[in-house]
């Protein structure tokens, strides 16, 4: 095995930037690109990977650790050693999970791979002890007893929220103390979105979704993304991707977690947040370029949606 190092920076103690070149035993090989900021008891790391075929990474972690996974491109997974237990994410899909130990591998599936991962000691995890939510109840019950756990018993979808805080902390401006009291914020924030999503799932089937329609249901959603401000229609999209409306209304819903118009309004409530952080448009401006006629009920939606007004947006940077 090879793992030759190209090029490493450092900011002081805490911040650190890897790029490198990975062979595996089999002779796979993979460009990896590896961004990390460490505090007191917690690694928060942004990871790309470019492989021609699937890549196995071994790792070992002797400290138990509570983990928060997001898959933002691509498909991987995590294995044990002795194959006892294992975790594959694909597509904007992620896991909140707790590991007394591991020993095993990474498995790097697709050709172009994005991760974003928060792994906490005890000594920061602890203040989410909790048992007033039914699934932290059981999640933490497993813990204790030392045994692997996972807040929901199967990846869950990655929520525009969710998505919203990582990208603010990839693009966080501060530094010092500063940057770990927004880190801390934005931990703790991320962890009550996978708390909340992880029990608003818990009576849930599995999602059975026939398999052919899976690659159709991904195109609509590329199809939302592409078309953010076209007059889009139901009708429109099943026509475009070759599902009926009834396939398209109720596939979308359970393999992303929102309705197609809910994906659509939180696409422009996004859009719309980085409208007012990244340029001078007025609040009247940004609510007639996503589409709404009154700024009334723009700011309606917006504090609905995010919790603070669209006014407000540049306080909460």
């Amino acid at each position: 095995m090879t793992n030759k190092e190209i090029s490493l920076t450092a900011c002081p103690d805490i911040a650190y930037n890897q790029e490198m070149y990975y062979v595996d035993e089999k002779g796979a090989a993979s460009h990896v690109t590896f961004n990390e900021f460490r505090m007191e008891g917690v690694e928060v790391f942004f990871a790309s990977s470019r492989q021609e075929r699937e890549v196995v990474m071994k790792d070992q972690r002797k400290i138990p650790s509570l983990n928060m996974y997001f898959s933002l491109k691509g498909s991987c997974g995590a294995v044990e050693e002795d194959k006892s237990k294992h975790i594959y994410l694909d597509d904007n899909e992620h896991v909140l999970g707790f590991t007394p130990y591991f020993n095993g591998h990474y498995e790097l599936i697709s050709r172009e791979i994005r991760n974003f991962g928060i792994c906490m000691e005890e000594s920061f995890y602890r203040r989410f002890y909790s048992n007033e939510v039914e699934c932290l109840q059981r999640f933490w019950e497993d813990a204790h007893t030392g045994r692997p756990a996972f807040i929901s018993p199967r990846p869950m979808q990655a929520t525009s929220r969710q998505l919203l805080v990582i990208r603010d902390m990839m693009q966080c401006v501060y530094s010092g103390q500063m940057k770990e009291l927004f880190f801390e914020s934005r931990i703790i924030e991320l962890f009550l979105h996978q708390v909340e999503q992880a029990e608003g799932l818990k009576n849930t089937q599995p999602v059975k979704i026939k398999a052919h329609h899976i690659d159709r249901l991904h195109a609509a959603r590329h199809l939302i993304q592409q078309h953010l401000f076209d007059p889009l229609t139901l009708q429109g999209i099943s026509r475009q991707t070759g599902l009926n409306e009834f396939s398209l209304k109720k596939g979308f819903k359970e393999l992303f977690g929102v309705t197609v118009f809910g994906y659509l309004h939180e696409l422009k409530m996004n859009y719309a947040r980085k409208m007012l952080l990244d340029t001078s448009c007025t609040v009247y401006e940004v609510a007639y370029t996503v589409g709404y006629t009154e700024p009334y009920n723009f700011s309606r939606a917006f504090k609905k949606h995010f919790g603070y007004l669209p006014g407000e947006v540049r306080r909460y940077r």
